[in-house]
């Protein structure tokens, strides 16, 4: 048996070890070397995937060697290793410890694995492998009142979610007499699909994706808890988390999606063209989750909680190109989440850097800060604009390519509601830029000044230059890219060929 496929996961458990025994032995007093460790380990994690042979065959009948895993894989190792250096830039941790370094490679080992899985209990097993670690990190700042109470609100809306999801699977495995997705793809070719409880287990597994997406009405935990937690744990929480999330229910949508026969279908045509049970579902989800999201975040004045709200957006129009599940949406989605990577992880480590620096996240603190500092009000500039979809930005592109997917299907009723949604967004990202260009500052005194670090510069420069460039130049080739990767998932996922 090959066993390369899960060697970097092997890497990733072996540089848990290794940042907690290095921490152990140095006594904490030399960070450097623990920090240097897990970026080169998640450095090697993501390069040992791209290597990767990926020829769809399944690893120890519960893993899938294939380019959709290996995407996610070397995805989830970029997004850690930049949360490793944004933390020691942001405005909590900066000497992050042994502890801190291992939790986030161990949520990066439940991503990878999760990315992989072809069987509901690896699936489930690899959801709980991330959400542990990510409660501890929430609350890693044990004196800060607000980072506690995020914690606590995260374990235990986490663990009620996880409970449902469970029960869901428990159904499921039930009625297709099986765990794997083999197993699952043969079960729905028959009336099963048409018994409520069918439709009641696929419910309440979405809640289980839901919380983790942060998709509404599972998404009341994110505000607090991403408002509590550092910035770059934030970051990291709002992109590797999420993605990971979406590529697990790309994986077992998929199956029900290519695997329904017409005949079973049509009595479900009623709800929704193409008669899928998900279809409707997400496609709910979808509207109340952009709508949700936007409105919220037009009251909010805390840099972090409008970040929170909008990241909750975002998983919408992420939602929306799944109703439509063609290899056009498919590809818009891969495309949407390398840009929401690079605006959603620069945003949130240039909130981090802003908070260290005014010792608030307040908006109203922000006034003024384009004449103060000239180079990070323009980085946030270009994150908002890019985060609205405002031309030339890489966010403009992903979110023409999601618009285009849903009307080219003639879904004109999702992508209207989408884009009233993009105007309400622009609202509030422009009410950020505002402050910072238009108003007066209320303190102009020289110890507010924001003088950016070298170090500063380079890591905003890292996250903020593809948004330009992929933007601009580009982004034809990454579309190229993500239309290969979206082509081979129906042969992955059970298209009955």
């Amino acid at each position: 048996m090959d066993w390369s496929p899960i060697y970097p996961a092997a890497l990733l458990t072996l540089g848990i070890l290794g940042v907690l025994i290095t921490d152990l032995v140095t006594k904490g007093r030399r960070p450097g070397v623990a920090i240097g460790m897990a970026f080169a380990v998640l450095a090697g994690a993501g390069v040992w995937a791209l290597g990767l042979k990926t020829s769809g065959d399944v690893v120890l009948g519960v893993l899938v060697v294939d380019k959709f895993a290996v995407v996610f894989t070397v995805f989830c190792c970029v997004t850690g290793a930049i949360t490793v250096l944004a933390t020691t830039r942001g405005e909590a941790f900066r000497r992050p410890g042994g502890e801190f370094l291992a939790l986030v490679l161990a949520a990066v080992l439940g991503m990878s694995v999760l990315s992989m899985s072809v069987d509901l209990i690896v699936l489930y097993l690899a959801f709980e492998t991330i959400s542990v670690p990510s409660y501890v990190l929430v609350a890693m700042r044990r004196a800060d009142a607000k980072s506690n109470e995020a914690g606590l609100k995260y374990v235990l809306f986490g663990g009620v979610s996880s409970a449902v999801m469970l029960y869901g699977l428990s159904l499921l495995v039930g009625l297709i007499g099986g765990t794997s997705f083999e197993a699952l793809a043969l079960a729905v070719q028959t009336p099963m699909v048409q018994q409520p409880v069918f439709i009641v287990a696929c419910v309440m597994i979405f809640a289980g994706f839901a919380f983790k997406i942060s998709a509404v009405p599972f998404h009341f935990w994110a505000p607090d808890v991403y408002a509590g937690a550092p910035a770059s744990v934030a970051g990291f929480l709002a992109v590797a988390s999420k993605a990971a999330g979406f590529a697990a229910l790309v994986r077992v949508v998929g199956v029900t999606v290519t695997a329904i026969p017409q005949g079973l279908a049509d009595p479900l045509g009623a709800f929704w063209p193409g008669g899928n049970v998900w279809f409707p579902i997400l496609a709910i989800a979808a509207v109340l989750t952009m709508t949700v999201g936007n409105l919220a975040a037009l009251k909010q004045t805390e840099i972090k909680r409008l970040l929170a709200w909008s990241s909750i957006a975002h998983a919408g129009y992420l939602l929306l190109v799944m109703c439509v599940w063609t290899e056009d949406a498919l590809a818009a989605m891969l495309v949407y989440l390398v840009a929401y990577l690079f605006m959603n992880l620069a945003a949130f480590l240039l909130a981090g850097i802003s908070i260290r620096e005014l010792g608030t996240g307040e908006l109203k603190a922000m006034r003024g800060m384009g004449r103060r500092h000239i180079g990070l009000a323009a980085a946030f500039a270009i994150v908002l604009f890019s985060l609205t979809g405002l031309p030339p930005f890489f966010g403009f592109v992903a979110k023409l390519q999601v618009f285009y997917a849903v009307f080219d299907q003639g879904f004109v009723w999702l992508g209207v509601v989408g884009l009233v949604n993009g105007v309400i967004s622009l609202y509030y990202y422009a009410r950020v830029v505002k402050s910072m260009y238009l108003d007066d500052a209320e303190d102009e005194a020289p110890s507010k000044s924001m003088k950016l670090a070298l170090p500063d510069g380079l890591l905003c420069a890292l996250l903020v230059a593809p948004l330009v460039v992929f933007g601009i130049v580009w982004w034809g080739g990454l579309l190229d890219w993500a239309t290969t990767v979206a082509r081979d998932l129906p042969y992955i996922m059970g298209a009955g060929r």
